[in-house]
Formats: C-alpha cells, structure tokens, sequence
C-alpha cells in the first residue's frame, strides 16, 4: 500500500512526519490518524475561539455515547477504536487535558505538570505505542515517559508562545512570574527564565533515558523510527540550551542537517548498541508517583 501523505502531520510536526518516513505505511497511516486528531483538539483549545470548551466537551460526550460526527478527524479516529489500535478511556483522558488550556495556566508545582504532560502526551504515548505494534503491557511504561518527555520539551519552546494565551507551565515553585513578565523581560525574569529551563531540560532528559529503555519492546522498524524521534526532538532542548536559551526570543527548530545527523546517530545506535535490543522491567517509579491513581495507565496498565 502506498504511503499517503497527511499534510497535517507534514505541515505541523516536521520531527515526527521526519521519523514517520521510515514506518510501514499502514502503520505511518494510522499514526497520522492520531496525530490529526490530536491537533484538531489541541486547535480547538490553542485558538481564539467562542465556546472551546463547549466544542471539547461536545467531542468527549461523542466518544463516551459512541457517536460518529461527520468531521473527517473524528470518523478516523473511531476507525482505529473499532480495530482496537487505541483505547476509548486513553482518548477521554487526552481531551480531559485539553479541557486544561481552555483557560488560563499557571501551575503550583511539578506534580501539576507532570500530571498535565501525562493527559496530553503521555496518554498519545500509550496508543502510539499500540499503534506501532507493542503488544507487553509492561512496556506502556515507558511510552508515558516519551510522551511526557516530549510535552517538556514543547513547555520549553513554547514559553514565549504560550505567554501570550495567558498560559506559564512553569511551576510556581519553581519561578514566581507572570504570563506578561515573560512577554516583557527584564534582566531579572530573564535569569529566573533561565534557570526554570535548565529544570525543565534535566527533568525531561531523565524521561527521555527511561523512554530509551522502553524501545526494545516494540518491533525493530517501529522501534528504529521511535528512537529516531526521541533524538530529534531530544535535539530541540539541546538547541536552545547550546544557543544561549533562545527559547525566551525565538522557536527553535532542528535543521534538515540536524534531522540526517540525528538519522545517522539512530543508525548507529540500532546497530552497535545492544542495549537498545534487550527488554528492560525494571521501570524507575518515581517518575510515575505523582500521577493520580485513576489515571488509565495505573488502573488498566499497571500490573
């Protein structure tokens, strides 16, 4: 089968469309699927729209009566909970987390944001990863960690991006300032700015190395392509560290030169390192203490 373009996924996540490439195209398909539907819902709660939170909830009520809309997103969506390639419950806590950005944020503390990262990313990261073909419920362990590891990094792009829809994902433990302080820093925001991105860079490294160890239980193309977009979005924290924090002026990016130097890295590693290939069970739990016990990850996926 030919693989199809989704120019959603091209246009809005050129890391992953990047990594994608080298996917089955059934599976590239389905990913893309997903993805679509989660920026379709993640566009409902970013824009300046009327009623955002009516349009979510109208979504969730969809899903929880199995309800297919005519939108195009949601009639996909349904098509991989038919064939069991995501779960219903994993879904409901994605919108629950976009149901959050619907109004102003500033989170308390660490536990609000990992909380927050594990509703909308760690939850994609447990049907991606059924997705991709994991088949051991001790593996979706890890795939939280991905997804969790990935929403730091957007948290720390995004920080001017998400200033002006009123929203600082940086803990107030960590850094007392507001949405406008960012937009309008002076030298000394700009030191505490500095000092909550190198927390937010050594938190997410610490769930991206527990991620890595999670890669052997997926099949060796999947696995090969994971690891590939684990190191190019990896890549973006780097950059705005080793470019002297360009995250408080700018949006980072990673280069195309970047992109093929990462692919030769993930080639590397798929070949010579065997630790890539050996199953781990031996999940560090600490980064899963916060999550509230209710979550579908501790109530359906924890042995």
């Amino acid at each position: 089968m030919k693989k199809k373009i989704d120019l959603s996924i091209k246009k809005n996540s050129k890391s992953f469309y990047f990594a994608g490439l080298f996917l089955p195209s059934e599976i590239f398909n389905n990913c893309s699927v997903l993805y679509s539907f989660c920026r379709m819902v993640d566009d409902i709660s970013d824009k300046k729209i009327k009623n955002k939170k009516e349009k979510l909830k109208k979504i969730i009520n969809s899903i929880n009566k199995n309800i297919n809309f005519n939108n195009i997103n949601s009639k996909n969506i349904y098509n991989l909970i038919k064939k069991d390639l995501i779960q219903t419950d994993c879904l409901l806590e994605l919108l629950k987390g976009m149901l959050i950005d619907t109004k102003k944020v500033h989170f308390i503390n660490i536990s609000n944001l990992i909380n927050y990262s594990y509703l909308v990313a760690g939850t994609v990261g447990i049907m991606m990863a059924k997705i991709l073909g994991n088949k051991n419920i001790y593996a979706f362990r890890y795939a939280v960690d991905l997804g969790i590891a990935m929403q730091l990094t957007n948290i720390m792009r995004d920080i001017l991006e998400d200033a002006r829809m009123g929203r600082v994902y940086l803990p107030k433990s960590w850094i007392k300032v507001k949405a406008k302080d960012i937009l309008n820093q002076n030298t000394k925001t700009r030191i505490k700015l500095i000092r909550a991105t190198d927390k937010l860079f050594i938190l997410s490294n610490k769930y991206y190395e527990s991620a890595f160890k999670g890669l052997a239980f997926l099949p060796l193309k999947s696995r090969f392509t994971i690891l590939l977009a684990l190191l190019v979005y990896k890549r973006i924290g780097e950059n705005i560290i080793n470019k002297n924090y360009t995250n408080l002026y700018k949006r980072e990016i990673v280069s195309l030169i970047e992109k093929l130097f990462c692919l030769a890295k993930a080639i590397f590693i798929l070949l010579f390192n065997l630790k890539l290939h050996f199953k781990k069970y031996n999940h560090d739990h600490s980064l899963h203490l916060t999550l509230s016990n209710n979550s579908y990850l501790k109530k359906k996926l924890y042995e």
